[in-house]
């Protein structure tokens, strides 16, 4: 009951999500919105690719925030580990095809996720937080926190994947998708004022939720081959 079968889009969260749904999708889109999928957006959408590389206390090349990308030229090559959104992805390509998502880019990724899935479902996976970790802190793991960020981009997939005629949405889906679009005039003091928004606002990092909170802007789709995304 928790695969959502019968559904062509689909949506849980966090690792237990992606048990769930990654052996019985065709493509698992990963939403991880402050920080790692609009850092893979904004480098992609620049011509980068990433190298993803499992995250450890003593990784030398952790999260990258968006704010630092504006300088990525086409053809670099970035490698970058994450605690979260990350580990998700890593974990998700043992079964499936995966591509990471974010408000940027909602449109265009799920443009691609429909090529890539050739009338399979799409699951969505909104990475949510986890209690006490953090790209400041060595600790790997806590109990994952619902973040409202993730679930508005999970939404905005959710709703652009309706718009092009992808359906049906589970009752998990679509409620994500209606939640968004009520949200949308107010995406702005949502971001800023969520936990997650405040936690970066303290600590300076404001351009962030500007850079996260901007909708279809880009048309970068990331996809997840061999480690890479390109």
């Amino acid at each position: 009951m928790f695969t959502q079968d019968g559904f062509g889009v689909r949506l849980e969260w966090g690792l237990d999500g992606v048990e769930a749904l990654a052996p019985h999708c065709t493509v698992l889109i990963i939403v991880d919105v402050l920080c790692f999928t609009t850092s893979l957006d904004m480098i992609v959408g620049q011509g980068g690719r990433i190298n993803l590389r499992p995250f450890s206390p003593q990784a030398t090349t952790g999260l990258r925030r968006p704010s630092a990308l504006r300088s990525v030229q086409p053809g670099d090559e970035i490698t970058m580990t994450s605690p979260n959104g990350g580990r998700l992805c890593e974990h998700a390509a043992q079964w499936t095809k995966v591509m990471a998502g974010c408000l940027r880019n909602a449109a265009a990724v799920a443009d691609k996720a429909i090529d890539l899935a050739d009338r399979g479902p799409i699951g969505i996976v909104p990475a949510g937080e986890q209690w006490g970790v953090n790209m400041f802190e060595g600790r790997t793991e806590g109990r994952m926190r619902v973040a409202i960020e993730d679930y508005l981009g999970a939404g905005a997939l959710v709703s652009e994947l309706l718009a092009l005629g992808y359906n049906p949405a589970s009752p998990e889906a679509a409620l994500a998708a209606t939640t968004y679009r009520t949200a949308e005039p107010y995406l702005g003091d949502l971001l800023g004022g969520c936990g997650s928004g405040l936690e970066l606002g303290e600590r300076g990092l404001s351009e962030d939720i500007a850079l996260a909170g901007q909708t279809n802007v880009s048309k970068a789709a990331p996809h997840l081959v061999n480690g890479v995304f390109e």
